[in-house]
This record gives C-alpha cells, structure tokens and sequence, in this order.
C-alpha cells in the first residue's frame, strides 16, 4: 500500500510526519491520511512532493498508488 511505502521510508531516514509534512508543503494531516490508508491515492503533485522529500524516484511511489486502485484481473 503506498502508505505504508511513505511510512516506511520515511521512518527509515529518520524523518517525523510533522517534518514530512513541512518539507512537502502539505499538512500534516494529509500525510496521516495517506500513511494511514484514510486517502488512498492523492494527488500527482502530493505525491511528486513527498517523494522529492523522502529522496526517491517519483515512479516509486505512483506504481504503488496505481497498483493499490486497480482491482485484480478475473481469471
């Protein structure tokens, strides 16, 4: 889930929500929601902030949010 992805790196670097959050320009709250799984699949431009700030390719974490949204295949 690209929360959990967001969550992750961003523990991993040692970075606070609130940090995250400053660093992007967006609310804190916006990154509780994404991390949390309460805001799925943001914006593209939320999603390019946070990468730039955690310091990974954009398309990391786009795939993620797509792979997320789209239902299985019926086999």
């Amino acid at each position: 889930m690209l929360g959990d992805k967001i969550r992750d790196i961003r523990i991993k670097i040692g970075m606070s929500q609130s940090e995250l959050a400053r660093k992007s320009g967006h609310a804190v709250s916006t990154i509780h929601g994404i991390e949390t799984g309460y805001n799925k699949c943001p914006g593209f431009k939320s999603i390019g902030d946070i990468a730039h700030v955690l310091g990974i390719p954009l398309e990391d974490l786009y795939q993620e949010c797509c792979r997320s949204e789209v239902p299985p295949a019926d086999t």
